[in-house]
C-alpha cells in the first residue's frame, strides 16, 4: 500500500515535471528542475552597470586603438614633413648656386657678343685696307708698286691668308657666342626644372600641413572622447561599488540572522529534506563537468576548519560568513560563484540528497555549506563556533544540493 501511494506521488510529480518541461520553463532531464534565484534590485542594477561597464571598457580601448593609429599616421607626416623641409633647403642652395651660374653665364655671353663685335669691327678695317682703292697703301697699290711678279704674288698671298685668318677667327668667336648661348638656355632650363620643383614641394609641404592639422584635429577628438570615456566608467565602477556595498550589506544582515539561527547545535534530528522533487530522485546524479575534483575542494576548505565567522566577511583566514566561505573555497580552484547564500540554489546541476559526493554545495533556510563526506559538512557556522567540519548534512532542512566540479 505504501509502496502504490510513494509510486502514485512520483508519477504525479514526474507529471508536473513534463508540463515545466513543455512550457519551455526548464530543461529536459529528470532531475532539471531549478530554484530560480530572485535578485534583488541592488544586484540587478549592479549586474547592469557590470555590463555597461564592459561596453564601455570596449569602447576605450577602441579609441586607444584609434589614437594609436593617429600618433603612428602623426609620426609618419611629420617624417615626411621633415624630409620634405630637408629637399627644400637642398634646393634652395641648388637654385642659388644655379643663379650663379646663369649670372656668370650671362657675363660671358656680354663678353663673348663684345668680343665677336671687336673682332668684326677690326676686320671690316683690314678688309677696307686690303679692298678699298681709294686708299693710298690699298693692295692695288701694293701690287702696283711691287718688285716684279714675285714680289707681285707674295703681296697678293699675303692679303689672302689674312683674310682667310680673319674669316677663320670670325667664325670662332661666332662659334664661341652660339656655345655661350646654348649654355644660357641649358641653365635656363635647369633653373625653370628647379622652380617647378620648388613649387611642387610647396604643394605637398602645404598637403602635409593640412593632413596634419587634420590629424591633430581627430588626436584631440580622440583624447576628449578617451576623458569622456573614462568618466562614464569610473562613474560605472562607483554605481557597481555602492551597488555593491548594498549586497554587502545585505548579506550581513542575511549573514547574522542566520549566526542567530544557526549559531551552534543541531544534531539531525531536527533536520529534513525540503519537497524539491529532484532532492529525493534517485537517478538526479549529474556527471563532473570540470577537471577539479570534490575531494580537492573538500581537501582545501579543511585547511582553514578553526578560523573565525565575521557578517560579512571575505577571508578565510581572518574572517568570513557562510556565503563567503564557499564563494572563496570554490574560487581559488577557478569557479565563480554567488556571494549569497540562497543564490547557491541556482548554480551548478542538482544532486539528490541520496547522490550527494564530497564537494557538492549543500543550501538550508538562510545558510550554505559544503559535503564532505561520510555525512557530515564543513562550514562558516556562526560567530561562536567560527568554521567547522563537525556537523551533520541533515543538521538543518536541506532546500538544495547542487554539483559545481
Amino acid at each position: 500500500m505504501h509502496k502504490k501511494i510513494h509510486v502514485k506521488t512520483k508519477n504525479k510529480i514526474c507529471a508536473a515535471v513534463l508540463v515545466f518541461v513543455l512550457a519551455g520553463s526548464l530543461t529536459a532531464g529528470a532531475c532539471a528542475v531549478p530554484n530560480v534565484y530572485a535578485k534583488t534590485e541592488a544586484e540587478k542594477k549592479r549586474d547592469a552597470y557590470k555590463k555597461k561597464l564592459k561596453a564601455k571598457n570596449s569602447d576605450i580601448a577602441n579609441i586607444k586603438d584609434s589614437q594609436s593609429d593617429v600618433k603612428d599616421s602623426i609620426t609618419a607626416a611629420a617624417a615626411k614633413m621633415k624630409t620634405l623641409l630637408s629637399k627644400q633647403e637642398q634646393l634652395k642652395s641648388d637654385i642659388k648656386d644655379k643663379q650663379n651660374e646663369v649670372e656668370q653665364a650671362n657675363k660671358k655671353l656680354e663678353e663673348a657678343k663684345e668680343e665677336e663685335q671687336n673682332q668684326y669691327d677690326a676686320m671690316k678695317l683690314r678688309i677696307q685696307y686690303l679692298y678699298e682703292n681709294s686708299t693710298d697703301n690699298s693692295i692695288w697699290s701694293a701690287i702696283l708698286e711691287s718688285n716684279g711678279l714675285s714680289d707681285m704674288l707674295n703681296r697678293i698671298e699675303y692679303a689672302t691668308d689674312l683674310y682667310k685668318s680673319d674669316r677663320e677667327l670670325m667664325t670662332s668667336y661666332q662659334n664661341a657666342v652660339k656655345k655661350v648661348e646654348d649654355w644660357t638656355m641649358q641653365l635656363a632650363d635647369e633653373m625653370d626644372s628647379l622652380l617647378a620643383l620648388q613649387d611642387k614641394y610647396q604643394t605637398q609641404q602645404g598637403e602635409l600641413k593640412t593632413l596634419m592639422a587634420k590629424l591633430e584635429q581627430q588626436k584631440d577628438a580622440y583624447a576628449q572622447q578617451l576623458a569622456e570615456a573614462q568618466k562614464q566608467a569610473q562613474d560605472y565602477k562607483k554605481t557597481i561599488s555602492k551597488q555593491e556595498a548594498i549586497i554587502r550589506a545585505q548579506e550581513a544582515a542575511a549573514a547574522r540572522a542566520n549566526a542567530n539561527t544557526y549559531d551552534g547545535g543541531g544534531t539531525g534530528a531536527s533536520g529534513g529534506i525540503a519537497s524539491d522533487s529532484y532532492l529525493k530522485d534517485p537517478d538526479c546524479n549529474p556527471s563532473q563537468t570540470t577537471n577539479v575534483g570534490g575531494a580537492d575542494i573538500v581537501a582545501y576548505a579543511q585547511q582553514f576548519v578553526g578560523n573565525p565567522y565575521v557578517w560579512g566577511g571575505n577571508s578565510l583566514t581572518n574572517g568570513v560568513d557562510c556565503s563567503g566561505f564557499v564563494h572563496q573555497v570554490y574560487a581559488h580552484f577557478g569557479i565563480s560563484t554567488p556571494r549569497y547564500s540562497q543564490a547557491f540554489k541556482s548554480v551548478g546541476q542538482p544532486v539528490s540528497y541520496q547522490n550527494i559526493q564530497a564537494g557538492d554545495v549543500v543550501v538550508y533556510p538562510g545558510h550554505v555549506a559544503i559535503y564532505i563526506g561520510n555525512g557530515n559538512i564543513v562550514e562558516a557556522q556562526s560567530t561562536r563556533a567560527g568554521i567547522t567540519n563537525s556537523r551533520p548534512v541533515n543538521c538543518h532542512t536541506i532546500t538544495a544540493i547542487r554539483r559545481l566540479v
